[in-house]
């Protein structure tokens, strides 16, 4: 089955990439992709928006594991192990927003080093 998978995944490798090796222009598309195609401005915006998505759902996630903490806690009935159980979600929870703010403010902080605005995020393209 493994090699049954590599050889379809090579052959659509082999069989697709000339669209891209030997394509006439940046602008032309083949029709059968053409809903695929984005252009650099889209591209900086879908790896924009992909980022405040992991973002948000980070946070999300970590507000639940928190929440799922406390509940935890308040149902223990004062059992040691419970609490303590309870006590590490939370913990955990807690440095797990920690890291998001810090990626997410570290990130901004160092494209903005590098002249990148995060708000009009675009991928630099060659001229000709």
């Amino acid at each position: 089955m493994k090699k049954f998978i590599a050889l379809t995944a090579s052959s659509f490798a082999f069989l697709f990439n000339p669209l891209l090796a030997f394509a006439q222009s940046v602008t032309s598309c083949p029709y059968m992709f053409s809903s695929l195609c984005i252009s650099s401005s889209q591209t900086g915006e879908l790896i924009k928006n992909a980022f405040n998505i992991a973002v948000i759902v980070a946070v999300l996630i970590a507000t639940g594991y928190l929440i799922y903490g406390g509940i935890k806690w308040v149902t223990s009935a004062g059992d040691k192990t419970n609490v303590e159980s309870a006590r590490n979600h939370i913990v955990a929870a807690i440095i797990g927003l920690i890291v998001v703010f810090l990626a997410f403010f570290i990130i901004n902080i160092i494209l903005g080093v590098f002249g990148i605005n995060t708000n009009t995020f675009t991928i630099p393209t060659l001229t000709q």
